[in-house]
């Protein structure tokens, strides 16, 4: 796909000095931009560090995808001129008000719900913005931390969730409060039970609205707009990320993957073969996983991203969303997929890359605690 794109970095005015880890267009030399075939879209893409630096919203036929810097975790928003879908809304920033999740939000699509959304001492928004899809990868709370709170401000129209049963606390308290918002449409890959009741943590709850999606379901997000799911199972497994929901999403003419944790098996070097989700995506949908731009499996964990898996891709763009915060033993990313990555030849965006010494203030969603300071929006356009 990185032949058919022309890649521009936009610079931010008043941008800090350099990082340790520039990031930039490897394959194009400064001043020598590609040249795209005759009705290829342009991608560019900037740091968003203040609500100051997010644009009007997108005209028609041109698309945002933002990774949201929340510390450690992931949310991604997916903006259209006409839709909205957000993917994931894990973050770090316990303590802040509102979350920056929500903040996040409330500077792209607009305050949205009531005191509780906006700022402390912010006058609380007139109505409800729409999302229209919002889809919970696999059930762990560094991808789902912010979710009741997104559900709380905004009227989301469908809620996509894999099915598989977390046993915890936060999985519980979410799947109650979508059965209280009977507008919300709730979608898993798990067999819907006669009597639609689900029960965590011992707490049954009710979602009259639930129906059954499958791998290979195709979905129209707006015009020119759609994504295709590669990956669902919506078994309960030890290892929640077994289930990570992986869509791809076409944008115009561009094509954005979007994995959540999906692993290719034990943490080993990007060299070893894919196994697990990655194998079957790459057995099952070579063709449709091939994608301009890549979200990037586990935060750049040595479980996700074996070479063979990135080959299939090809992206000409890879988005690392990860943070301070250890998992386990090891805080993410791995050097080596960062050097693989490289040596591809692949931009890489990362929200990481000042999170323990970010020099702004009036970062979104507050100055306390990791994140907020390398967000990023890439924007597609004709």
């Amino acid at each position: 796909m990185r032949s058919l794109l022309l890649l521009v970095v936009v610079a931010l005015a008043g941008c800090p000095a350099p990082l340790p880890a520039p990031v930039r267009p490897q394959p194009i030399q400064p001043g020598e931009p590609a040249t795209p075939e005759p009705g290829a879209p342009t991608i560019t893409w900037t740091r968003i560090e203040t609500a100051a630096d997010v644009p009007p919203p997108p005209a028609p036929g041109t698309y945002r995808i933002h990774m949201i810097d929340v510390g450690t975790g992931l949310a991604m928003l997916v903006q259209g001129a006409d839709f909205s879908m957000l993917y994931d809304a894990g973050t770090n920033d316990a303590g802040e008000k509102p979350r920056r999740v929500l903040a996040y939000l409330a500077a792209v699509l607009g305050p949205s719900g009531d005191a509780a959304c906006v700022d402390e001492g912010a006058e609380a928004p007139t109505g409800r913005v729409k999302i229209d899809h919002v889809v919970l990868s696999h059930p762990h709370l560094d991808h789902a931390s912010a979710l009741d709170e997104v559900l709380h401000c905004y009227d989301v129209g469908t809620f996509w969730d894999s099915g598989a049963i977390n046993e915890a606390k936060f999985y519980a308290e979410l799947l109650s409060l979508i059965g209280q918002l009977p507008t919300i449409a709730y979608r898993t890959a798990a067999d819907v039970p006669a009597a639609k009741t689900v029960t965590v943590k011992q707490v049954t709850t009710t979602v009259p609205s639930w129906e059954t999606f499958h791998e290979g379901d195709t979905v129209p997000l707006g015009e020119g707009a759609r994504f295709t799911i590669l990956h669902a199972n919506g078994k309960t497994q030890k290892d929640m990320n077994a289930s990570s929901i992986v869509l791809a999403v076409a944008l115009g003419g561009a094509k954005l993957l979007l994995v959540g944790d999906a692993e290719s098996g034990e943490r080993k070097d990007p060299s070893y073969p894919p196994g697990d989700i990655e194998e079957h995506l790459i057995d099952h949908h070579a063709a449709a996983i091939r994608s301009d731009i890549l979200q990037v499996g586990h935060h750049g964990s040595l479980t996700s991203t074996r070479g063979a898996f990135l080959a299939a891709v090809a992206p000409a763009l890879a988005l690392v969303s990860a943070g301070p915060k250890r998992y386990g033993s090891v805080v993410l990313p791995d050097p080596e997929i960062i050097d693989a990555l490289r040596a591809a030849n692949i931009t890489i965006l990362r929200t990481d890359e000042r999170d323990q010494s970010c020099p702004l203030s009036g970062r979104i969603g507050g100055d306390k605690g990791p994140g907020g300071c390398d967000s990023w929006m890439v924007e597609i356009a004709p």
